[in-house]
């Protein structure tokens, strides 16, 4: 068992708490807050979808191990350019957690969520660049990433450059998930997701100019 008492996560989301793991630095502990009954995701389901999903389909780690594994299983190294890897579920002293790659800036700081950078930078050109091409990644290898702000993340370079990675919000959430099958559907729906964050972007840009107090909430507990 993996012992985390004591720690700090660095993150934490609606279902979720993010922490260093204690052995390996380059990875993460993506720990269960809720009963995986409780989540968002199959309250939210219809009753006929609850009914219908395995356990995994609505268990925040067991539905990301899943997908992130059988990416790269598909993808290979491709993959890593865009998604983080899994490698494996575990017991810790504070619940189930899912040990996943962390992203780090080069300096060794744990890399900002999108929101994060946005409130503290603005849209760079830089960060700008790193996001159109992973939207090219992820349109043209079909990998479904939900594209929130929250959900990504701005890995800084010393050159300047950025990467961005979706490290949450993955997948698909229909019942019977047809672009997972059909490529022009795959890129629409992708395509629409990429719509639906310039929005957020703009959103969050527009507070900033209008100096309104930013949300703690979305920014990382410690780096």
């Amino acid at each position: 068992m993996l012992s985390l008492k004591g720690e700090t996560p660095f993150a934490k989301g609606g279902h979720r708490a993010c922490y260093r793991h204690p052995v390996y630095p380059t990875r993460c502990v993506k720990v269960m807050m809720d009963n995986w009954r409780t989540t968002a995701r199959r309250m939210k389901a219809p009753w006929i979808v609850r009914q219908l999903r395995p356990k995994w389909y609505f268990h925040d780690n067991l539905y990301e191990f899943r997908f992130l594994r059988g990416e790269e299983k598909r993808l290979r190294e491709m993959a890593g350019e865009f998604i983080p890897r899994a490698y494996e579920i575990l017991e810790t002293d504070v619940g189930e957690g899912l040990i996943v790659d962390l992203i780090k800036d080069e300096d060794g700081s744990i890399s900002m969520t999108l929101s994060e950078y946005l409130w503290r930078n603005g849209m760079t050109d830089l960060c700008e660049v790193a996001l159109e091409k992973m939207w090219e990644g992820v349109v043209r290898y079909g990998i479904f990433v939900q594209g929130r702000p929250d959900n990504l993340v701005v890995e800084q370079r010393r050159d300047g450059s950025c990467r961005c990675v979706a490290i949450d919000g993955f997948g698909f959430p229909q019942l019977i998930p047809l672009s997972r099958w059909w490529k022009r559907e795959a890129r629409r729906k992708l395509n629409r997701r990429k719509e639906k964050q310039r929005r957020s972007i703009e959103e969050i840009l527009n507070k900033r100019k209008d100096g309104e107090k930013v949300s703690e909430r979305r920014f990382l507990l410690s780096r």
